[in-house]
């Protein structure tokens, strides 16, 4: 007997798709490699994470005692001790170049001009970590060699996101589909086919359990991993696909899923609840964003503070149980945010149950929807 997808998971694509010979598609705009791209964006990276805030340190040290300026290098020295463990994902790199802009502001807050002059340097930091991040994911058959995350929009006009990492792909689909939507993932160790195509009718292709993707005519790359299989649209699916394909070959395996029905009911359930913005008439308390902004810059404030009155800053006795409120309030918003994403990128890899069927016709010289045409 063969095996059923489950309600949860439907409507899910044919099993058997229309045969279909590749036709010659355009070849990709991207260049073989992107000249200096490391040297360039992590240069711009160090400038807003460490150079342009020690800066502003290491000025207001002259006019300040030395407890306060040490407290302004911690705090810098923990968002570069971030940044660096962090590289693989550029795009939090904004993140960091924040927290320590946000060490520099402290430092000089009693200081004029420089206070207001740090300030700028709140804003101009993360905009230069951005400018980084958009060189080192620039287009170009190098990323293929690199384990950086990069993104691709899916398609035109959605703020959906195709993400390929080091190990893994992910459709990042929050914005797009609402809330109580899990994002999707694939692991790359177990990609079979990544094939660069086109739409020739606006289309679509379901997802397990959430919101099919809109598909447009155009340029689009067809995914297998396992059981999985995406069809989305991307402006060079050449490009997307040397890249699955090289990160392949390197990738890590991930760890298997639940084994039973009722446990990937269970993960479901708990990832979904953890996607939702308002849960029976409350707020979520599970805000993704919310756990670090909050973890990270209360425990530097906490750390800077509590250097200050190690060093004998003169501060009133009462500050110490505030520096220790500060790093403990930090400590748990970071540790519970590392839990949940750790736990949160499990249940992205289990989109389809135990012992499910194929995704779809998988097989490369088939179109698993009409419209769908592979390229020679």
């Amino acid at each position: 007997m063969t095996a059923e997808h489950i309600p949860e998971v439907l409507p899910a694509p044919s099993e058997t798709g229309t045969d279909v010979s590749p036709v010659p598609g355009r070849s990709s705009a991207a260049p073989e490699s992107v000249a200096a791209r490391q040297v360039q964006a992590f240069g711009l990276g160090a400038s807003a994470v460490v150079v342009i805030p020690l800066g502003f340190v290491l000025w207001a040290m002259r006019e300040l005692d030395t407890g306060a300026g040490i407290a302004g290098l911690v705090g810098i020295a923990v968002a570069t001790t971030g940044w660096l463990a962090d590289a693989r994902t550029p795009r939090r790199w904004a993140g960091w170049a924040l927290l320590a802009a946000f060490s520099a502001v402290y430092v000089n807050l009693a200081l004029a001009p420089a206070g207001l002059l740090a300030l700028l340097a709140a804003v101009v930091c993360p905009l230069l970590a951005g400018v980084a991040h958009r060189r080192v994911t620039a287009p170009g058959f190098d990323l293929a060699e690199r384990d950086v995350e990069v993104g691709f929009q899916i398609y035109r006009k959605q703020p959906a996101r195709l993400r390929i990492g080091r190990d893994r792909a992910v459709l990042a689909l929050k914005r797009m589909a609402g809330g109580g939507h899990v994002d999707q993932a694939i692991a790359l160790a177990e990609v079979s086919m990544a094939q660069p195509g086109e739409i020739v009718t606006v289309d679509s292709w379901p997802l397990p359990g959430t919101m099919a993707v809109r598909l447009v005519e155009g340029p689009a790359v067809r995914i297998v991993a396992g059981r999985q299989q995406w069809i989305v649209n991307v402006e060079d699916p050449r490009l997307v696909a040397a890249i699955l394909r090289r990160r392949q070959s390197a990738a890590w395996s991930q760890r298997t899923g639940p084994q039973d029905l009722g446990s990937w009911h269970a993960m479901r359930k708990w990832a979904a609840a953890r996607a939702t913005t308002f849960r029976n008439g409350r707020k979520s308390q599970s805000y993704l964003i919310f756990r670090p902004l909050v973890g990270f810059f209360s425990g530097v404030l906490g750390l800077m503070l509590l250097t200050v009155l190690i060093a004998g800053g003169g501060m009133a006795p009462s500050a110490w149980p505030a520096a220790g409120a500060l790093l403990l309030i930090g400590a748990f918003f970071v540790v519970s945010w590392l839990r949940l994403r750790r736990r949160l990128d499990f249940a992205e890899l289990q989109s389809l149950p135990p012992n499910s069927p194929p995704w779809g016709d998988q097989r490369p010289d088939a179109a698993p929807i009409p419209g769908w045409r592979p390229w020679s």
